[in-house]
């Protein structure tokens, strides 16, 4: 290889790992404070929570656990399920944002069984309650999922789908959660 061309190629991979380290320092930076009441109301989500999941077609009740945690400064989170069940663990994870062009929250949520991104808005209200809709146009099979406070510490999810475009809802499952109590973590620090 000719000095030329070396030093062509260490100039390309410095201007690559400056980049790469200005996207790392920009995504790392604090957003700007959420000001909308909507967005503020959803801090409160933040932490981890216990409960049950109950089935919309049996009622029975499955174990399971929430975490949430805010990402990008404040300007969104992400949450990690798991539902113990008789089968194992169902394990999903979602992460959401409030999108000021849309005026609304967008949620990706993710699980272990399907592995295929869905995407939910939501529009929520200053008290916490946001109503998530599936957004894919082309779907006869539409998903609404309700989030709402039920306590000073404690949510609910309700997830409906419709099979005819919304006219008609079925309840799926409702998650009925409370916070956890901070609980000393190995070598005696806290949550």
């Amino acid at each position: 290889m000719s000095r030329t061309a070396g030093s062509r190629l260490h100039a390309s991979a410095s201007l690559g790992r400056a980049a790469l380290a200005a996207a790392l320092l920009l995504a790392a930076a604090p957003a700007a404070p959420a000001t909308d009441s909507a967005e503020n109301a959803r801090g409160w989500l933040v932490g981890s929570w216990h409960g049950v999941r109950r089935d919309g077609a049996d009622g029975s009740e499955a174990p399971m656990t929430s975490r949430f945690e805010s990402i990008l400064g404040g300007a969104g989170f992400t949450e990690r399920i798991a539902v113990r069940h008789g089968g194992g663990v169902y394990r999903g994870f979602a992460t959401e944002v409030f999108d000021p062009g849309l005026s609304r929250w967008v949620r990706m949520y993710v699980n272990a069984s399907r592995r295929h991104f869905a995407r939910l808005e939501g529009e929520g209200d200053a008290d916490g309650r946001v109503v998530w809709r599936s957004v894919s146009p082309d779907r006869s099979r539409e998903t609404r999922v309700v989030t709402e406070r039920a306590g000073a510490d404690r949510w609910r999810r309700t997830s409906s789908i419709s099979e005819d475009h919304g006219k008609t809802w079925r309840v799926l499952f409702v998650d009925d959660l409370e916070r956890d109590a901070a609980r000393p973590e190995p070598g005696g620090s806290r949550r």
